[in-house]
């Protein structure tokens, strides 16, 4: 064990981490610090080695830490789902006006055209149908056979998007742990090359300045890549290898993967739904434009949209930096259901917490991205960029505070807690034992990146297949292509969510390894077998410290 729960937390100058006295006078983050930051720094350090001895790992019974915040969370879920279950009525009669305007479809599913000026576009019973229907208007309508294939092809490729995308990055991930080396080097150089054969297609298709742009831009990544980047990568490849080991030994949390690409969807059609209820009952009808008292709901939808798709993909996380650590700590008792028991019971309310305070900064990064771009429209340059420099800096504290949260949530899988304690102790951690070297070093994103490129394609691929072998031609208003097209497009969205959710196991796992490492080193080698990677890891946390 890491820390042992009764000594003292240390002396007026130490503090206890990791069963070593760290002394504080000497640790390079504080020397770094301005004196007058010095004493506050200190006392945060301290307070999280607090907490680290207090909160042992994988303790017997947790509390339910955050409670408030689930309790939210689960008010707003329950409102939203009352909201549109009490507003479906309005929502039906409205998407059947509305999509009978310009037209109305026949029990043989012929379409008439009863707009103003309109003229018939289809035929009666006992004439022969027409080969493509068409309104006054010029949009091309289906009928209502036509429908339900087209309604049957993309629920197919919905599925085969979402299985090719979650088997692809399941594969790639394997492929990661059977030949590190050549995955890195091509996810690392493989996208930027990608880049530039695209901008050399663009210049022969004559678009001169998209073609420039993809040269430049990927040749400048090829060059970062092997000026800045270059003397991490083999660091990286034993970052991946050690992960895809340990995703080989639980390969189980896929489940979670398969969880996570069926819920999300789910949310986002609540929220639209949500809305589209409120703009009904607002506007009265599909039909109107929306006003400027419009905005602050759609900010507010917004916000919920994001705090609901952040808090699934958290659960995620924290669910995969579970199994991770219990695979670390040789913890084999039903890893999975209790990891996924903590991120979706215990530490529920510390991901609605934290999920929401990184929501609430995206809403207001939005909200002054708006008002920037109605500065702009007016030609009030100073508004405008004094908007776009605060919306670069609420950017960064945003994408500052959810990375440092996913951190986060690896500490609340190994011990709980409440969110704010557990962040004291991740801050402690760190500090004290020279992660912060090691974290700068990882390059894990990018090999994440091309995962979810290539599941997305191949799922996308899977899903065009299996609407060119359900497509046929009837002769009606859709031609196979529309059908193969309407496939990819559902395909691609489908693998994009299900492979995402894989690839965020190389991640999370990355995280959780790293902070149980910080915690016992030594059990990376003598347990795991890992001993250069362990070598690598104590060179560059002595070289930080």
């Amino acid at each position: 064990m890491a820390l042992s729960v009764g000594q003292n937390y240390g002396s007026s100058r130490t503090v206890l981490v990791n069963n070593q006295q760290v002394d504080l006078q000497n640790l390079k983050e504080l020397r770094d610090l301005p004196e007058k930051h010095r004493a506050g720094r200190e006392e945060e350090i301290r307070s999280g080695a607090e907490f680290l001895q207090q909160f042992p790992r994988f303790p017997a019974s947790r509390a339910c830490a955050d409670l408030p915040w689930a309790i939210l969370f689960l008010l707003t879920l329950l409102a939203l789902l009352l909201f549109v279950a009490t507003s479906m009525g309005e929502l039906n009669s409205q998407a059947a006006a509305h999509s009978s305007r310009h037209l109305q479809t026949t029990s043989y599913g012929y379409v008439v055209d009863d707009a103003p000026g309109g003229s018939e576009s289809g035929t009666y019973p006992g004439s022969q149908p027409m080969q493509h229907t068409f309104a006054a208007d010029g949009n091309m309508h289906i009928s209502e056979s036509e429908g339900r294939h087209l309604a049957a092809s993309i629920c197919l490729a919905c599925v085969a998007g979402a299985v090719g995308g979650l088997v692809s990055a399941a594969l790639w991930i394997m492929a990661a742990k059977a030949c590190a080396s050549p995955v890195v080097y091509f996810s690392l150089y493989a996208i930027p090359a990608l880049l530039m054969v695209g901008g050399l297609l663009a210049l022969l298709g004559g678009s001169i300045h998209a073609g420039i742009m993809l040269c430049l831009l990927g040749g400048l990544m090829i060059v970062l890549t092997m000026c800045c980047w270059a003397r991490y990568i083999p660091f990286t490849i034993e970052i991946v290898q050690m992960v895809a080991t340990a995703f080989s030994e639980r390969s189980e949390m896929v489940v979670i993967s398969a969880i996570g690409g069926f819920v999300g969807p789910l949310w986002i059609t609540l929220v639209i739904l949500g809305y589209l209820a409120y703009y009904i009952k607002r506007t009265g009808g599909m039909s109107a434009e929306p006003s400027d008292g419009d905005s602050g709901a759609i900010y507010f939808f917004f916000f919920v949209f994001l705090w609901g798709i952040g808090v699934i993909g958290n659960v995620s996380h924290m669910a995969y930096c579970g199994v991770f650590s219990r695979w670390y700590f040789e913890e084999d008792e039903a890893p999975l259901l209790k990891s996924l028991h903590v991120a979706t019971v215990t530490s529920f309310g510390s991901i609605c917490f934290g999920t929401m305070m990184v929501a609430a900064i995206n809403t207001v990064e939005a909200i002054v991205r708006g008002i920037r771009h109605a500065a702009q429209e007016d030609g009030n340059i100073v508004g405008c960029v004094i908007a776009l420099i605060m919306e670069a800096i609420i950017s960064c504290i945003g994408d500052l505070m959810e990375y440092f949260n996913e951190w986060v949530y690896a500490m609340c899988a190994l011990r709980g807690g409440s969110f704010c304690d557990s962040a004291r102790g991740t801050c402690t951690l760190i500090s004290c034992t020279g992660m912060k070297a090691i974290i700068g070093d990882v390059l894990i994103d990018r090999v994440v990146g091309f995962g979810l490129l290539l599941a997305t394609v191949a799922g996308g691929g899977l899903a065009a297949l299996a609407g060119l072998l359900t497509a046929t031609d009837t002769g009606g208003s859709m031609s196979r292509g529309d059908v193969i097209a309407c496939s990819l497009a559902v395909g691609l969205v489908s693998a994009a969510i299900s492979g995402g959710g894989v690839m965020l196991i190389m991640g999370s796992g990355t995280k959780a390894i790293l902070m149980c490492w910080a915690e016992d080193p030594d059990r990376l080698h003598q347990q795991h077998g890992f001993e250069a990677l362990h070598t690598e890891l104590n060179n560059k946390a002595r070289e930080w410290k």
